[in-house]
């Protein structure tokens, strides 16, 4: 095997750029050689934020930017390097457009990468560099193996951690890199788990979180701009302009595809997504539907040798969480209020 250089996360979140480079360059020749594997470095390609890169020129975040953070995360948190692979590869199956795919194929828990995960990375050239390395890649890109990589909401995990501080330093401008380093000098490993050592950085985390999942991930918009797409899409699958296989390639190439049919119906679509196209829920008169994937954490604080989650610490945050959660719950009919 060639030699492969070793990669550094220059990584503003984390404050690689005056961390040292030591501290942020990774040298095990396993998490090395996965790094420049073409699964990997598709991720170049796929954009975190979905259809709204297209929109919003600021959203440039990819699937390989959050990668390479939380496999960074997990070394902080003291994760072994097997771990320390499987968030460098838990993107890895992502379709084109991100969670765009879970529009087209609704589903309330938004697993499409999930459900292909095999079937995509059995033709990759990642079961090789993994078996080389003496691992079964089944269990590697499994996720769930691993407790600080990957934890069902409301919990915390590294996964679920990364793009939070992600999209709100980078993409959203919400908080600052300052912000992501105090709070991480409260995230510890506890039984397995990452806690918040600390009841005011436990607030801020779960009351940032439930804001910029608000204003991000179920602002009203980007959902808007998500259920666009999909029906652009569905049109497009439904014509033959592009087949499911599709999704298992790059955004620019898909988009390329879908934007080069003739057909009205997929242009009609095609043009709401814009930034001037703006969107209200109607249930009554809409002119397309969505089903929005909620997030809203309840992050476990450590005290006096307990885990305890904050809603039972503050009740009041958890009546807001219980409250948010109900606001955005469900399929929401989508009307176009403002199109230039």
């Amino acid at each position: 095997m060639p030699e492969i250089e070793p990669f550094f996360c220059d990584d503003l979140v984390y404050g690689c750029n005056g961390a040292g480079e030591a501290a942020c360059t990774f040298t095990e020749p396993l998490l090395i050689e996965l790094y420049h594997s073409a699964a990997v470095q598709r991720l170049k390609s796929i954009y975190q934020g979905g259809i709204t890169a297209f929109i919003k020129p600021e959203r440039q975040t990819t699937r390989l930017d959050h990668s390479v953070g939380v496999a960074l995360l997990l070394r902080r948190l003291g994760a072994d390097v097997t771990e320390q692979a499987a968030g460098l590869l838990h993107d890895a199956p992502h379709t084109a457009l991100s969670h765009v795919v879970d529009f087209v194929f609704p589903s309330h828990e938004h697993t499409y990468h999930e459900e292909h995960r095999e079937e995509m990375l059995a033709a990759s050239d990642l079961p090789a560099i993994l078996t080389r390395h003496g691992l079964d890649w089944r269990w590697v890109t499994d996720a769930d193996h691993f407790s600080l990589l990957e934890q069902p909401l409301p919990r915390l995990c590294a996964d679920r951690l990364d793009y939070f501080f992600r999209d709100g330093v980078v993409d959203w401008r919400m908080f600052t890199a300052a912000d992501v380093q105090a709070l991480l000098a409260h995230l510890r490993v506890w039984d397995g788990q990452i806690v918040v050592d600390d009841l005011d950085a436990a607030r801020w985390l779960g009351e940032s979180f439930m804001q910029l999942d608000d204003r991000c991930w179920c602002g009203l918009n980007e959902v808007g701009w998500y259920a666009v797409a999909a029906e652009a899409l569905r049109a497009a699958l439904a014509q033959g302009v592009i087949a499911e296989r599709d999704f298992f390639g790059t955004d620019v190439a898909l988009m390329e595809r879908v934007r080069a049919a003739g057909s009205p119906d997929i242009q009609r679509w095609l043009a709401l997504l814009r930034p001037d196209v703006t969107f209200a829920r109607d249930d009554d008169h809409p002119n397309l539907w969505a089903l929005p994937k909620v997030r809203a954490i309840d992050p476990p604080v450590l005290i006096k040798g307990d885990v305890v989650p904050l809603s039972q610490l503050d009740p009041a945050f958890g009546r807001r969480r219980a409250d948010y959660i109900a606001s955005k719950q469900g399929r929401w009919g989508l009307r176009v209020v403002k199109s230039a």
